[in-house]
């Protein structure tokens, strides 16, 4: 148990040595959090974003002029069955017109003008399964339907849907790639200062070596160090960018991250830190090469 109390207080004599060095380390990390938790966030609102328009996205299937109505109810009710279809709604020829007047009232004029030659087609409206999220299998669904006799398109919001997929994709490979360089640079960061803090300390860590003091009992320190460096970064990281989401809250609209995603962020960023420190001390080397 006194190994154990002597060990700890080590650690904290040497947490509490050299703090502007480590005020200097822990504002270089916190601003390298700073960047990544910007491109956390924006690609956080995209999946967002992209999870609510699946949620809301509805296949509407452009039926026939020939398919009279008692087959267009029984292609809805064929469409039902169909997986990943929650409901379907038939609407007739009149109810589309109605539904043009209703919701385009401007271009009534239009309609009136064109009523002779033209009318407006009956459809079937298809809601998906709240789990029905993927882009993909939407666009599969689209295609199935259009392939049924009697349906001449069926159309799901494909103008956009691509591209905010696209979007999201990009960003997802854009944060990993950013993840990486950042645990390589914060990794490099700590090493450099453990290693500053195993040099300054050489005389100390011999004494320690010659009086027959572990490997383990030298580095824990440094590591306790690299570690602490890490957690306190991300979390000055993320107590930065909180700010920042809240003064750019009123101008874009936004959700930070939730509680569980910046948990992460935390333990990632000690992750790294003890990495660093793994990689700035090592046993056999923590002497500074001063020890024979």
């Amino acid at each position: 148990m006194s190994l154990w109390r002597a060990l700890g207080a080590e650690t904290m004599n040497h947490l509490a040595s050299r703090p502007g060095a480590r005020a200097v380390t822990l504002v270089m990390v916190s601003l390298a959090f700073v960047v990544f938790n910007t491109f956390l966030l924006v690609s956080w609102n995209l999946e967002r974003l992209l999870h609510r328009e699946l949620q809301a996205v509805r296949i509407e299937a452009f039926l026939s002029p020939d398919l009279s109505q008692t087959d267009g109810r029984n292609l809805a009710d064929l469409i039902s069955t169909m997986n990943g279809v929650r409901s379907v709604y038939y609407v007739s020829v009149s109810e589309a017109e109605a539904l043009f007047r209703a919701e385009m009232p401007e271009q009534e004029r239009l309609l009136d003008l064109l009523s002779g030659r033209f009318q407006l087609p009956a459809s079937i409206q298809v809601s998906l399964k709240p789990d029905y999220d993927d882009e993909a299998g939407v666009r599969a669904l689209a295609r199935a339907i259009q392939g049924l006799e009697g349906v001449t398109e069926a159309v799901y919001g494909e103008e956009y849907l691509p591209g905010l997929t696209r979007a999201v994709s990009a960003f997802r490979k854009l944060l990993l790639f950013l993840g990486t360089v950042l645990a390589v640079s914060i990794a490099l960061v700590v090493a450099y200062t453990v290693r500053l803090s195993a040099l300054r300390r050489s005389l100390t860590v011999e004494v320690m070596s010659i009086v027959g003091a572990p490997d383990w009992f030298i580095v824990a320190p440094f590591l306790v160090e690299g570690t602490v460096t890490g957690l306190l970064g991300a979390l000055g990281g993320l107590t930065l960018s909180l700010l920042l989401s809240a003064i750019l809250q009123g101008a874009v609209g936004h959700a930070f991250v939730p509680p569980g995603l910046s948990l992460t962020v935390v333990l990632f960023g000690g992750a790294t830190g003890a990495v660093g420190a793994a990689l700035g001390i090592r046993p056999g080397r923590h002497s500074g090469g001063s020890s024979k």
